[in-house]
């Protein structure tokens, strides 16, 4: 018997078993369940009867600025980062109703936009989200931050729009 024939054909047969060990494990890692939980969804705030309800659904996708007493939306996010990563998709209409103290909190980082100027026709509209119950009579003043429309009432309530491009 060849001594060197056997060694290799052992050290061979080694490490193609733990090539296919390997191979199990990374299939395994890759089809395990995810622990993360996924954020798309197709929500409008109709669906969810509290205002704390409103508001705890809304805070997983847009950053509150100040305490929040209710909240108007419609949100469609798809979370693009189980499995192949890649960007998510969104588009966020919403209306909050705060403090009119708690104005400079939400416009900080934004410019104010002139008449003239246009705003993304990816811009999800909030036209109409506002509640009558909320007593909103002001135009509002139009900003821009981070390609997404805000619109401040005087009254307390804050309209923001935006969507990836």
């Amino acid at each position: 018997m060849n001594r060197k024939g056997v060694t290799a054909s052992t050290s061979i047969a080694c490490m193609g078993a733990l090539a296919l060990i390997g191979a199990a494990l990374l299939g395994l890692y890759l089809l395990a369940v995810d622990d993360h939980a996924s954020l798309s969804t197709d929500t409008k705030s109709t669906q969810l009867k509290t205002s704390a309800a409103r508001v705890a659904f809304l805070s997983r996708y847009l950053k509150l600025r100040t305490p929040v007493d209710d909240a108007v939306f419609h949100i469609v996010y798809h979370d693009n980062s189980a499995g192949v990563p890649g960007p998510s998709e969104w588009s966020i209409a919403c209306a909050v109703q705060v403090s009119p103290a708690d104005a400079a909190a939400w416009l900080a980082g934004a410019r104010p936009l002139a008449a003239s100027d246009s705003v993304s026709a990816r811009v999800p509209a909030t036209a109409g989200l506002i509640p009558g119950e909320w007593h909103v009579s002001s135009a509002g003043e139009r900003y821009a931050r981070d390609n997404a429309l805000i619109v401040w009432h005087s009254e307390g309530v804050l309209e923001f729009a935006a969507a990836t491009e």
